[in-house]
């Protein structure tokens, strides 16, 4: 039930993500990873606040001064990978010709996509299993 809740935290986050994307890359012709990094940037709040306090619930007495420093590296490491998707999948769209022959945003979008399904993988193990998990009692 926690990868669900974890998967709908992730669709508000991939809305906002997408939305500053689009504006970015599409509305303002930049560089898709400028576009990328924003949205990332622009969901962090929002996806720490309700995973926090709706994903990991159970977990919500954990120390916040713990808590959110490796909240911030998963999420880093997350959007590493995601951004490694990002320039990889452009580049090849660039060489493809994908630019020329299909509509700018849908191939930008596809690309976002699959960087937020690298993003989601990668994000989820590291909060699952570090970020919020339970600390053993100092002896």
């Amino acid at each position: 039930m926690r990868f669900v809740r974890f998967g709908l935290v992730g669709v508000v986050n991939t809305a906002i993500t997408f939305a500053v994307f689009n504006i970015v890359t599409v509305a303002l012709h930049q560089p898709p990873i400028l576009g990328h990094v924003l949205g990332w940037l622009a969901g962090f709040v929002n996806s720490f606040v309700m995973n926090r306090s709706w994903t990991f619930r159970d977990r919500a007495h954990l120390d916040t001064r713990q808590v959110l420093p490796r909240f911030l590296v998963s999420n880093l490491a997350a959007l590493g990978a995601s951004s490694v998707v990002i320039v990889l999948l452009d580049g090849l769209a660039e060489s493809a010709g994908l630019y020329v022959s299909l509509p700018r945003p849908i191939v930008l979008n596809a690309i976002a996509l699959a960087a937020v399904s690298v993003s989601l993988l990668v994000n989820y193990a590291l909060l699952a299993k570090w970020a919020f998990r339970e600390q053993a009692p100092d002896r």
